[in-house]
């Protein structure tokens, strides 16, 4: 049972942190506290939805096509709002994600309406048998898919130059506008990958939740322990949250029952704020006076 919830709770720690990962990319490169982004998941499932079920396309097409209209959308918020945001004080900006958030949510009620859609089946669904656990094909599929696809972002982040940009800014803007590195670009391409890979959550998740329907969004609000407990200025803290926060609230959830799932995750974050306030690997921001 220990080894089957492991498997499960390895696989929903990778979704979680996907969705961390980009959440933590925003927070870093444009210091704004994005709190839409559990929509952003809601929303690349009902894209799944609309793709893979739909229109009758294959995982692969439908992934791509999914990836691709979120990346158009992340564009859109940055050149359409968030571009428009910059100078304005913390509050405004994430009352403005907030504002994102409820548009998305009213925007999918008047296109998908209310009734809840089924799961997605498209990945196996079949199980096989490991160290005498019952282990769904879902689960490995999810894994393996999230793990190239972290390696892919890893790759672009440290071996392009739009990568080496996204670094450069998020350590220093000042120093970087002044070197050429334009960071209005940056933020845009920060927000286009961010939400891809809410998108890529969003659709994986599909795969795993009972129904697809608004309550989705608060997939995002169970990623965001991931993305404290890994440090929010951490890219590879935010992977490791996650997959710490999805296999505790598996045993949680085996061992407890389904209604200490998130009680058990949010008391980790808890503890280790208590313990070291910017996460396991975040790193402490100094100002000279």
């Amino acid at each position: 049972m220990n080894l089957q919830l492991l498997i499960g709770g390895l696989a929903l720690g990778a979704i979680y942190a996907v969705v961390a990962l980009g959440f933590v990319l925003v927070y870093k490169s444009t210091d704004v506290l994005n709190l839409a982004h559990g929509e952003f998941l809601m929303l690349g499932s009902y894209f799944a939805v609309t793709f893979l079920v739909s229109e009758g396309l294959n995982f692969f097409l439908g992934l791509v096509a999914v990836l691709a209209v979120m990346l158009v959308f992340g564009l859109f918020i940055h050149y359409g709002i968030m571009r428009r945001m910059v100078g304005q004080g913390f509050f405004a900006i994430v009352l403005a994600t907030i504002g994102i958030a409820t548009v998305i949510r009213a925007l999918l009620l008047i296109f998908y309406g209310p009734t809840e859609r089924g799961r997605l089946t498209v990945l196996p669904q079949g199980t096989f048998e490991i160290g005498g656990a019952t282990v769904r094909y879902v689960d490995m599929i999810i894994l393996g898919a999230v793990a190239l696809c972290v390696l892919l972002f890893f790759a672009f982040f440290k071996y392009t130059r739009m990568g080496l940009h996204i670094r450069a800014v998020a350590d220093d803007i000042e120093a970087s506008a002044a070197m050429g590195i334009d960071p209005d670009k940056v933020y845009a391409m920060t927000w286009a990958a961010a939400l891809a890979m809410a998108g890529l959550g969003g659709l994986l998740f599909g795969h795993v939740t009972g129904a697809i329907d608004q309550n989705l969004a608060a997939i995002g609000l169970r990623a965001f322990p991931a993305a404290v407990v890994g440090g929010l200025t951490s890219l590879g803290g935010s992977i490791i949250g996650g997959l710490v926060v999805g296999v505790i609230e598996q045993f949680a959830n085996g061992h407890l029952g389904t209604k200490w799932r998130e009680p058990v995750a949010f008391s980790v974050m808890f503890v280790v704020l208590l313990v070291r306030p910017t996460g396991l690997w975040g790193r402490k921001d100094l100002e000279r006076v």
